[in-house]
């Protein structure tokens, strides 16, 4: 059968074309980290809080990842956590792209004020990048070195592990803080020690009846938003995530804060509350709309002394500038 060429243009226009409209879906398409097509839309809700903290109630700033803030978010973060009232912020991970730019990031503490600094470490902390893995002895001397530059000077509760950056603060209005490490160690996971040392912690402050709050990098895994959490790092870590989310349940965990993820979602795994809240600043996760989290932020959580109803009440904060925006998708982001 004869192809007239008039045939053969029309059929290489449609091939063009077919081809040109998958490449826009590719690059247009949400992270695959991502569970459910429309599930972010869901996990989006926010209090209404006050604009400064009324008597009796604590109030606490939270949020993570912020390398590559190129639209300012941090410093408007930091001097708004002061404004509202904060006593303390809880930062999630991820300061700067590398640990090398640590400096560029302590010199934006000072916006902060009165305002207390308590991170956990992120892997862009400890991973060249946020995802090349150092030898053993060179990623416990970034531990090392994170503990030195910002832990230490608090007189918080550190664990005496060498290769994790966990330790527990006891803050005024009967908050009990933990800041746990998902992300240092090869393997991933939080290991044995740091388990154990977890139970410790958390029975102690059961029994002193205060209020838990724990906050670490990574999100568990087998939650309901993205598989950019513990669950890339392999079935050790997947392990470690179950056996912490039985302790978060036995112990009575008022509210987990995690980021890696740069957006926001709140949800309850298991029957534990969760916020992830990574948008300080990092670019958003490809193709996430604002409806469904796609925007930079911080959270504002007022916490009321033990017994009272409710008590956490979680605002979120957005961000006033421009967002930044990936165009990459975020499994890739792993080691």
């Amino acid at each position: 059968m004869k192809i007239r060429p008039r045939g053969l243009v029309f059929c290489g226009i449609t091939f063009c074309l077919s081809l040109c409209c998958l490449t826009a879906c590719k690059k247009n398409a949400r992270s695959t980290s991502l569970k459910e097509t429309a599930c972010c839309a869901a996990y989006q809700h926010s209090d209404a809080l006050l604009d400064q903290p009324p008597p009796g109630i604590t109030r606490l700033a939270i949020g993570g990842d912020s390398r590559d803030d190129n639209a300012g978010v941090i410093p408007w973060a930091f001097k708004e956590a002061g404004r509202r009232g904060a006593k303390a912020f809880f930062f999630l991970g991820d300061l700067e792209l590398t640990s090398a730019e640590d400096a560029l990031f302590m010199k934006k503490l000072p916006d902060l004020g009165d305002v207390l600094f308590y991170p956990a470490i992120g892997n862009h902390e400890v991973e060249t990048l946020g995802f090349i893995r150092m030898t053993v002895p060179e990623s416990r001397e970034r531990v090392k070195a994170f503990k030195e530059k910002f832990v230490k000077a608090h007189g918080v509760n550190l664990a005496d592990i060498d290769d994790a950056v966990a330790y527990s603060a006891d803050l005024e209005g009967g908050i009990h803080l933990i800041a746990l490490d998902n992300v240092s160690r090869k393997g991933e996971g939080f290991g044995p020690e740091q388990l154990k040392w977890l139970a410790a912690d958390l029975d102690a402050a059961q029994a002193a009846k205060k209020i838990i709050l724990v906050g670490m990098h990574k999100g568990l895994a087998k939650n309901p938003v993205t598989t950019h959490a513990m669950d890339e790092d392999g079935p050790s870590a997947i392990q470690d995530s179950d056996a912490a989310l039985v302790l978060f349940k036995k112990y009575m965990v008022a509210m987990v804060f995690v980021s890696h993820s740069h957006m926001y979602a709140a949800y309850h795994q298991d029957g534990l509350e969760v916020r992830l809240t990574g948008g300080l600043g990092a670019p958003l996760v490809k193709g996430l709309s604002e409806a469904d989290g796609g925007f930079h932020h911080f959270l504002l959580v007022d916490v009321a002394r033990a017994g009272s109803t409710p008590p956490l009440l979680v605002q979120v904060v957005k961000f006033p500038g421009p967002l930044t925006k990936d165009d990459k998708d975020e499994s890739q982001e792993i080691e």
